[in-house]
């Protein structure tokens, strides 16, 4: 599987789930997390199963452990997970999927946060689920209030580790560009990143995806 374009979308917005699926993402992301209400998370699983979406390229970012009963249940392939800073973390996940899976379901850690960037080596080789992480700079942004410049120079030695860790794994994926109406600035940041030695990147807006692909099939 490629990783070029990795498009989020929100679980409980069954429009915009259909019109995922027309676009040439490489990996869609259906949000049970931050992009759902949290009194709209539980339905957001009845969409998602009523939509009934190519489970071979979706996966599921979970809002917590509880949710693993329905991406295990559904036989989706894939999870990404939020917030990820431990092994230990890494370890329940593992057994709790041990335990209910029907196919090996893979698990991509978000690194959006302090503690989790200075665990970087144990999550990064736990080989039993990992083969490539994922940066989110905005929760960590907000957790260290750290206000992120239009040229992102704030990040640049976050994404510089979250990169030379990953050298045994497969190349990272980058973290989304909130400003999706400014494409000239997504695209500098995917060139960016791209030099850096990212793989892809997040997208939250169907517009992205088409230059996120050009630019990550693209060889420096």
């Amino acid at each position: 599987m490629k990783y070029r374009s990795v498009l989020f979308v929100p679980g409980h917005e069954e429009k915009k789930i259909k019109k995922a699926y027309t676009l040439n993402a490489d990996l869609i992301v259906l949000d049970l997390e931050s992009t759902v209400p949290k009194d709209q998370r539980e339905e957001a699983k009845k969409i998602i199963k009523k939509c009934n979406v190519n489970k071979d390229r979706t996966y599921i970012r979970i809002n917590n452990n509880s949710d693993i009963e329905f991406v295990t249940s559904e036989k989706f392939v894939g999870i990404f997970l939020p917030f990820t800073e431990t092994k230990k973390q890494l370890l329940e996940i593992d057994e709790l999927l041990k335990k209910k899976e029907k196919l090996r379901t893979d698990v991509i850690p978000i690194l959006e946060s302090i503690n989790g960037l200075a665990n970087l080596d144990e999550i990064c080789s736990f080989s039993e689920r990992i083969q490539i992480i994922s940066f989110g700079s905005h929760d960590l942004a907000k957790s260290i209030n750290l206000e992120i410049s239009e040229d992102e120079k704030e990040i640049l030695e976050f994404r510089k580790n979250i990169v030379n860790k990953s050298k045994n794994i497969k190349s990272p994926i980058d973290t989304s560009y909130l400003n999706f109406k400014d494409l000239n600035g997504f695209e500098t940041s995917c060139n960016l990143v791209k030099k850096l030695g990212f793989g892809g990147k997040a997208c939250i807006h169907p517009d992205q995806v088409k230059i996120s692909n050009k630019i990550f099939n693209e060889k420096y």
